[in-house]
């Protein structure tokens, strides 16, 4: 049985501040394991099994595979809290350890190469930034975790479709989930859902195009200052959300 383990604090500014003296590490596709030389490892007692050899991958796409990636990630770790989630020891141990050549794939290779972006790339995705954000948007495992609990959440009995339905385009992706006000509140996510759903059986598609889900969600901000949306009844909030939708539409 293998338990979770994080880095200690040490340990991953040690990382952090080498990043710059070991980047071609990071871009190398043939890595070989990052040296266990610095030691600073704790266990958790959470069982975890290596997601290196669960996560899926493909060369050519690997940003069509997030959806069933973020449900290998969350059901693997599904016993860590939101609060767990979020700290960055976990996902830098997971990110340089477990994962490196998925989180490398997925966000280093085949893209801009200049030094400047090669290290912020670097820390964007390996490490967190100190912001709500950066754990739910950049980290490259953390954000798997994220999708899968938030999908499991809003819909219970088919997160899959949730996840079909969010990652359709990435800007809906990003617009809901990394503003706050929208990824903490669960009933307001549920029933944005609901209204993403009703879409998505239309041949258009027109709510998902992203100059539509903007003004959409700006809507949603204004009528949210006039009545405040947690404060209506479930039937009240969708039949608000329904007519915002179609205005953006139109």
């Amino acid at each position: 049985m293998s338990y979770l383990r994080y880095c200690t604090e040490a340990t991953v500014e040690q990382l952090r501040n080498s990043v710059q003296e070991r980047i071609e590490w990071y871009y190398d596709s043939n890595r070989r394991p990052m040296p266990d030389f610095l030691g600073g490892f704790r266990e958790t007692t959470f069982d975890a099994p290596k997601l290196s050899n669960k996560l899926m991958f493909d060369n050519t796409n690997l940003p069509r595979l997030d959806g069933v990636n973020a449900l290998v990630v969350y059901e693997a770790l599904k016993e860590l809290s939101p609060h767990q989630a979020s700290i960055e020891k976990v996902w830098v141990y997971l990110c340089h350890y477990d994962c490196p050549d998925y989180v490398a794939k997925r966000w280093l290779l085949k893209r801009n190469n200049k030094e400047v972006t090669r290290k912020k790339r670097v820390l964007d995705h390996f490490f967190v930034s100190n912001n709500t954000r950066a754990v739910i948007r950049d980290n490259g495992v953390s954000r798997l975790w994220w999708l899968g609990k938030i999908a499991h959440d809003v819909d219970p009995e088919s997160p899959e479709r949730f996840l079909d339905i969010l990652l359709y385009r990435q800007a809906v992706r990003g617009d809901l989930l990394e503003r706050p006000f929208l990824s903490r509140n669960l009933k307001l996510l549920s029933a944005i859902y609901v209204v993403l759903r009703d879409h998505w059986e239309t041949e258009d598609k027109m709510l998902f195009k992203r100059t539509c889900f903007r003004n959409y969600l700006q809507s949603l901000n204004r009528r949210g200052g006039v009545v405040l949306l947690d404060s209506l009844s479930e039937s009240e909030l969708l039949k608000l959300l329904r007519e915002e939708a179609e205005t953006a539409i139109r």
